[in-house]
Parts: structure tokens; sequence; C-alpha cells
């Protein structure tokens, strides 16, 4: 039975490092309008984030708010201007994927 469920979750991690592998290459190589959302959305103050954080808002530094934002999500998720139920479950994914992680990690 526990067997099972840690089947099912090593299943999870390794089909779900595809999505979130993709994306975090978007975010770190693709453009720009793609992290202002992301913290246009999840950010206290915007405006003021993207000053004091603006060197890592370019090439791969995107990518590490990126997942800063996904490990982060469920404390700031009220904060969300963003309310699609999709953007919502994705960075649920992304929240659970890295607990996955870090859990397995520890474990080995």
């Amino acid at each position: 039975m526990i067997e099972d469920i840690v089947s099912y979750i090593a299943l999870f991690a390794l089909i779900w490092m595809f999505p979130f592998g993709y994306h975090l290459i978007i975010y770190s190589l693709g453009d720009k309008k793609n992290i202002n959302q992301l913290v246009d959305d999840l950010a206290k103050e915007p405006e003021t984030f993207k000053k004091k954080h603006y060197i890592s808002m370019v090439s791969i530094g995107a990518g590490g708010l990126f997942s800063y934002f996904c490990f982060i999500y469920p404390f700031i998720r009220y904060r969300r201007k963003n309310k699609k139920i999709t953007f919502d479950l994705f960075m649920w994914l992304n929240w659970i994927f890295f607990i996955v992680v870090i859990i397995a990690y520890i474990q080995s």
C-alpha cells in the first residue's frame, strides 16, 4: 500500500518535471512580459518589487523568480490578481513538485 503511494508520488514528480522545466525555460529565456505578468500577479507591491529585484528579472534570474513564486505560492495565494483556476492549479502542482523533490532529497 505505502509502496504504491510512493510510486505514484515518484511518477508525478517524474512527469511534472517536464512542464515545470519547460516553464522555467520560458521564464528564463523567453520574453520579459512573462516574468512581469507573474510579478504583477503575485507580488505585494509589484513596482517596488521590480525596482528592487531588477537584476533578478532578466535572463536566468527570471527562472529563479518563477521558482521562488512557485515555492511560496501557498503563502501568497491571497494576493493573486489572476483568479483563473488553471493558474491556481498550475502553481499548486508546482508547489507539490517542490515539496516532493525536497522530501526525496531529505530521504536520500
